[in-house]
């Protein structure tokens, strides 16, 4: 990225946590989509869009959808309109009070399960798992950290990848969105070592010197 468009991107963190104090309305098509403060904005980044859109291609009519680290509720949304039959989970208490009132506002029913990751959620087989995770390679110490932060060595991944198995067939479609900002080597280790493949399908320029990626992850052997 060369130096003058760093130097024009350099005010908007500030900015962005000033935006994001406050409470916001967001619409995508007929959802009007409320977004707490603290609460991952997705409006804001493409990665979000991005699975939107692929999941709106998708027949989904009377599939089971779990959707890990929900924030606002939007992808399990608009599951739910094309007929999937959703569970949705965050490790945020902001986070599930805010889709629990998005769910009210849009009268949408789906299932909210207050989870870090796979621990509040009963075992059984899911034709879809969906997720947009957080990658940065740090310790969360707020509960807004959560929808960033993935630990100092990646322990969200391997709590994924150690987890997932009770939950998926051989048919489950698992679809994660990530970008090319986050160890995508990292990531692909951890998902090798608990016997899985990460096979990238979609790509996308969303700035200047940054793509996000679709990866669907299929078990090996």
């Amino acid at each position: 990225m060369n130096k003058v468009f760093k130097r024009i991107l350099r005010p908007l963190p500030r900015l962005l946590r000033w935006y994001l104090s406050k409470k916001r309305l967001f619409r995508y098509q007929d959802l009007s989509i409320l977004v707490l403060p603290g609460v991952f904005h997705p409006g804001l980044f493409h990665s979000t869009t991005l699975l939107l859109r692929f999941i709106e291609l998708q027949p989904l009519t009377n599939a089971t959808l779990l959707e890990i680290g929900g924030g606002t509720g939007i992808l399990s949304f608009v599951a739910a309109k094309l007929g999937a039959l959703v569970v949705c989970t965050d490790i945020s208490q902001k986070a599930i009070v805010n889709m629990q009132l998005n769910m009210q506002r849009n009268s949408i029913p789906i299932t909210i399960i207050h989870s870090d990751l796979f621990e509040g959620i009963d075992e059984k087989k899911f034709d879809w798992i969906i997720l947009n995770p957080p990658y940065y390679p740090r310790k969360p110490t707020h509960e807004e950290d959560f929808a960033w932060y993935c630990g100092e060595e990646h322990e969200y991944f391997i709590k994924f990848f150690s987890g997932v198995q009770p939950y998926i067939s051989r048919e489950t479609r698992i679809i994660m969105v990530l970008s090319e900002v986050c160890d995508l080597a990292k990531i692909f280790k951890i998902a090798t070592d608990h016997g899985f493949a990460m096979i990238k399908f979609v790509e996308k320029s969303v700035w200047v010197d940054n793509k996000n990626y679709l990866f669907q992850i299929k078990q090996i052997g």
